[in-house]
């Protein structure tokens, strides 16, 4: 019985050695078990996560959409405006070249009419400022002609200080002009 003991306390060893193996695999199944819950938790966060980034996906594809959309209703409604523009401003520029044409034509007609009015109104008030000057003079003539001789006689005679300055060519160039002029007032009073 010697050896039932030792047999006995090998047995109790090995019992030992396996409670403590058992109680290895039970922590290790524990372990197993959390990891397996953890997994599980992780695997329905992932779900949730890819479900939220499907969904946040969806909304941002959605609202670009909308903001394309958008952009190009307001890049239409732009560019139909600038047609409008553009086609009203041609309409305004063609009117005003037309208003600008008119305003030219008219403007040559007034100038035409202008200058042929104006040549009658000089002839007219030449003609009446005639009129009334042979009419102030009539019968007066010689005694205008007079006034005016005597007028350029004492211009000549003013001069004739001057000219004694001259040398004796110019000084008979001078009485040679003075002399004609006399004579043409000769002339003039005998007839």
């Amino acid at each position: 019985m010697k050896d039932v003991p030792k047999s006995l306390h090998s047995l109790a060893d090995q019992y030992e050695k396996i409670l403590a193996k058992v109680a290895s695999v039970k922590s290790n199944t524990k372990e197993i078990h959390n990891l397996t819950e953890q997994v599980s938790n992780l695997e329905r966060e992932m779900k949730y996560v890819k479900q939220e980034m499907t969904s946040i996906k969806s909304d941002i594809l959605s609202s670009q959409e909308r903001n394309e959309q958008t952009i190009r209703t307001q890049e239409d409604i732009i560019m139909s405006m600038i047609h409008k523009f553009n086609d009203e401003l041609l309409q305004h520029k063609s009117s005003m070249k037309e208003d600008i044409e008119i305003l030219k034509t008219q403007q040559d007609v007034l100038k035409i009419s202008y200058t042929i009015n104006e040549k009658k109104f000089m002839n007219k008030v030449n003609s009446s400022i005639s009129t009334i000057i042979k009419k102030q003079v009539e019968g007066k003539e010689n005694e205008i002609l007079m006034k005016i001789w005597i007028s350029e006689f004492k211009e000549i005679i003013h001069d004739f200080e001057k000219l004694k300055k001259l040398k004796p060519k110019e000084f008979s160039v001078w009485l040679n002009e003075i002399s004609d002029t006399i004579d043409i007032f000769k002339q003039k009073i005998i007839s």
